[in-house]
């Protein structure tokens, strides 16, 4: 199953132990301004009743982002075969011993609830032939879609592919006259009139384009483990990916 599984307190005790052991790779999501945003992490260790990860390094030209105690951080990363998926609470900027080294280092809460979700759910599947998938998509996040008469516009395309962590989509080549990589949108993608919708915030990463035809656009998810909203798309989106996966094994 891709569903989200919720994990019992000894299965997230055993799992931020093992992560702090291998100091795994960890991804921050934050919303800045209305808009979500990632910051590369490692997990450092463990620290009595905290948490330690890396401070990010800051990007060029970009005030750095000042984590304040209470503040709430959604967190993912990758171990064994799950990504897991969690929120926790800043309580501080330590100075963390790394080998030779003296790091700065975020300290959070222990957190008491925690996510996985099967990785093969962010593993990109082809939609089938016979299966029709829609977007919508608009600059700024979702809470931005245009009503009634906006001049603002929506673009549309056909969904080509699809994982857990975003989309690829087939649309016509002045979908891109706005859009440069790096901007957040939001976007609305209909599984068919049956099947259910999603709403969810995502991030232009790229365009397959000869300039004249149809182009190939992709998009990175934002933020969907950090709402009820996005947890509900989250599961939608990976048990769509589960079933696509079957029908593509099953043509093998």
């Amino acid at each position: 199953m891709s569903e989200l599984q919720e994990l019992s307190v000894r299965q997230i005790d055993e799992s931020l132990v093992l992560a702090a052991e291998k100091q795994v790779p960890i991804t921050i999501t934050i919303q800045q301004n209305g808009v979500w945003v990632n910051y590369p992490s490692c997990l450092l260790g463990l620290a009595g009743n905290h948490l330690l990860i890396e401070l990010p390094l800051p990007e060029p030209d970009v005030a750095p982002h000042e984590f304040t105690p209470a503040e709430k951080l959604g967190l993912s990363f990758k171990l064994r075969h799950y990504k897991h998926l969690l929120t926790a609470t800043v309580a501080g900027i330590v100075n963390h011993r790394l080998g030779d080294m003296t790091v700065k280092a975020i300290s959070l809460c222990l957190p008491t609830r925690m996510q996985r979700l099967q990785r093969r759910a962010f593993l990109r599947v082809d939609v089938p032939a016979n299966r029709v998938v829609r977007a919508s998509f608009w600059l700024g996040g979702r809470s931005a879609e245009p009503q009634g008469a906006s001049s603002l516009p929506v673009w549309t395309g056909r969904v080509t592919n699809l994982s857990a962590g975003g989309f690829q989509l087939l649309c016509p080549y002045d979908s891109t006259a706005k859009l440069e990589v790096g901007e957040n949108v939001g976007a609305r993608i209909a599984f068919g009139s049956s099947d259910g919708t999603v709403y969810v915030d995502a991030q232009f990463r790229h365009l397959e384009s000869d300039g004249v035809h149809d182009v190939i656009m992709g998009f990175q998810f934002l933020g969907l483990a950090q709402t009820a909203e996005g947890k509900e798309a989250l599961r939608v989106i990976s048990n769509k990916v589960a079933q696509y996966q079957m029908q593509e094994r099953n043509h093998q």
